[in-house]
């Protein structure tokens, strides 16, 4: 049986770095592999202890630093890596429309690159 992606946003593959900082007290670098409207997958090489549910602040790093509060949806250890998907909870007007930007500007490049072929 194929497996289908729920998503309702288009996800697009991403080289960014970011921020997170857990409601714990940790902070840690990340690298943020794929983005869409909704969340994000990222990955870090920290050892800090990630569960679903965990709720997060991140920056991610982008012409101006984009803010959010998300929620961690699920955890995957490949060693030496953690690999981890966030939905967005919480952002403001301003950077939903940074995050907008920034999507709009992968679209357009994942379009480009289909004509340019």
């Amino acid at each position: 049986m194929e497996k289908r992606d729920k998503r309702y946003y288009t996800r697009y593959r991403t080289k960014l770095e970011g921020k997170v900082a857990l409601e714990k007290g940790f902070t840690f670098p990340v690298e943020v592999l794929d983005i869409s409207a909704e969340g994000a997958r990222l990955r870090t090489d920290s050892q800090i202890p990630l569960f679903q549910g965990d709720i997060i602040d991140i920056v991610i790093k982008w012409k101006s630093s984009i803010k959010a509060k998300g929620e961690i949806r699920w955890v995957k250890e490949d060693r030496p890596y953690i690999e981890f998907g966030i939905i967005f909870i919480e952002m403001d007007m301003a950077n939903r429309e940074a995050l907008s930007s920034l999507i709009s500007e992968y679209a357009l490049s994942a379009l480009s690159d289909l004509y340019t072929r």
